[in-house]
């Protein structure tokens, strides 16, 4: 795996300000099939693992419901697992939005086998300390239309005590997959790592999460 801290916000910037940019990034590039652990980066936290589907119009509702997202994606649900659902309305579509509330080494072996499609298109995690339960992140972000301002609010829900990091993800065109950690500015929770001097966003997609 390779990290690499965006010390010169290559890629925050371009949605703040310079005299907003109170969030600082990190990098993680790896192989698919050599897996990743994220608790080394956030040990003792907890993590909101969010994955959602869109309706389909041409299907009658009760087959429609079917494509709740951890069904459609094959995730395993366990009965001590805490699931959170919501539905939402993007425009015409529906979109089907899951949750899942469980410690980072079992959201990396859960998820682990996403397409790297689906991990850059419709993934988002959340790290959050132990005590801030589901209904303390407010999601009213997603009620905003242009995509950009939603990204924006949502990237300020770090601001909120005990919220420690946003994991977006994505994927390199060399078939790396990659995450993108974004914390608040100076959080002690970015350990030694290369800079990324250079932008290399040509190069890599990654996705403005909930963008319906």
């Amino acid at each position: 795996m390779k990290k690499y801290r965006d010390i010169h916000h290559h890629y925050l910037s371009n949605f703040f300000k310079e005299s907003e940019l109170n969030y600082d990034s990190f990098w993680l590039f790896y192989n698919h099939e050599d897996g990743i652990q994220m608790e080394s980066f956030f040990p003792d936290q907890k993590v909101y693992t969010f994955l959602w589907e869109y309706s389909n119009p041409d299907i009658i509702i009760k087959i429609d419901e079917w494509k709740r997202a951890f069904r459609r994606n094959n995730i395993e649900i366990v009965q001590e697992d805490k699931l959170h659902t919501r539905n939402y309305l993007s425009g015409e579509r529906k979109v089907y939005l899951d949750c899942l509330e469980t410690s980072l080494v079992t959201a990396d072996e859960k998820f682990k086998d996403l397409t790297a499609y689906d991990t850059g298109q419709r993934f988002v995690q959340i790290v959050a300390d132990e005590n801030i339960s589901f209904t303390d992140i407010d999601l009213s972000f997603l009620e905003i239309t242009d995509t950009a301002d939603k990204f924006r609010a949502l990237i300020r829900i770090l601001d909120t005590d005990g919220i420690q990091a946003l994991i977006l993800n994505g994927y390199h065109h060399r078939r790396e997959l990659l995450k993108v950690c974004i914390v608040k500015k100076e959080e002690d929770c970015i350990p030694p790592m290369e800079f990324l001097s250079l932008p290399i966003f040509e190069n890599t997609y990654v996705a403005i999460p909930f963008n319906w």
